[in-house]
């Protein structure tokens, strides 16, 4: 018996269409579950140490580990007698200006040392020098300099973190297209308009990549400035925890001030995708 032509005419586009609409809906689900997958495998990863942890710090005297459990009871037991909020608020505000002073400082030379040949020969020795130079050591001369307080805390935090800056704008906008170079000359642009319009957004993935290496330095500054210094702060914090032999609040602390720098980094990223979000398929090399 034949089938009515009508009948499979009116069908074939059913089953045709019906494919493609289900092969959209999976191609538009599939960034959102690879979203979720590497969510889940991250927060599986975290559990399993810290479950790892819980084990072997139950085993350990508390001195040399305390559990889990322990650093967030120290972490409650901080925030409720008011001893942990104003020491991170101290330390965030140093991190903060400087930061602040790292980075506009840092762009600013970078550029400089990038589109001025006899800049770059003036001042690479310099960043060279600073770059390698355990920075650590220059505390005592900038306690000497400055004296004890906030002052000599944003100094340190800037002398760390500046350099990572520098040495990452003078990469990007060295290594801005020779082409596009070219195109500036014919149209006869000024040198400010090269900056702003070409070489700059060239060296945004650059840029972007050395603040997220100044953030984590300039967090390292806050923690050894307040530890060395004034003993207020996190530092501070940490610092006094350590002397009196309070591994938990030690950890507690610890932990606060390493979350900042996950928080910060993220921060800097979504800054990043929402200024230049082509700097994420660039080739661009970090410099440390």
């Amino acid at each position: 018996m034949s089938a009515n032509p009508g009948q499979v005419m009116s069908a074939a586009p059913a089953a045709t269409g019906e494919p493609a609409r289900g092969t959209g809906r999976r191609a538009a689900a599939a960034p959102v579950r690879k979203l979720f997958d590497r969510a889940a495998l991250q927060v599986v990863s975290v559990i399993v140490f810290l479950g790892i942890w819980q084990v072997a710090g139950a085993h350990v005297n508390p001195i040399l580990l305390a559990t889990p459990t322990k650093v967030w009871d120290a972490f409650v037991t901080l925030s409720n007698d008011g001893t942990l909020w104003p020491a991170f608020l101290r330390a965030m505000e140093v991190l903060a200006v400087g930061f602040a002073i790292a980075a506009v400082a840092g762009i600013a030379i970078g550029v400089l040392m990038g589109r001025s040949s006899v800049a770059h020969r003036l001042l690479n020795p310099y960043v060279s020098f600073f770059q390698a130079t355990p920075l650590i050591a220059l505390t005592p001369l900038v306690v000497i300099w400055t004296g004890i307080g906030f002052t000599a805390e944003v100094l340190i935090t800037v002398l760390l973190a500046v350099w990572s800056v520098i040495i990452n704008t003078v990469e990007g906008v060295r290594n801005t297209p020779s082409t596009l170079l070219d195109m500036s000359r014919v149209y006869h642009a000024t040198e400010l308009s090269v900056i702003r319009n070409v070489a700059v957004p060239n060296a945004l993935p650059y840029i972007f990549a050395g603040l997220r290496i100044a953030l984590a330095k300039a967090l390292i500054g806050v923690i050894i400035g307040e530890m060395d210094i004034s003993l207020k702060g996190l530092g501070g914090l940490i610092q006094n925890a350590g002397d009196a032999f309070q591994t938990a609040q030690l950890l507690a602390a610890i932990i606060c001030s390493s979350l900042v720098g996950v928080i910060g980094t993220i921060v800097l990223e979504l800054l990043r995708r929402r200024i230049a979000p082509w700097a994420a398929t660039s080739d661009a090399r970090t410099k440390v």
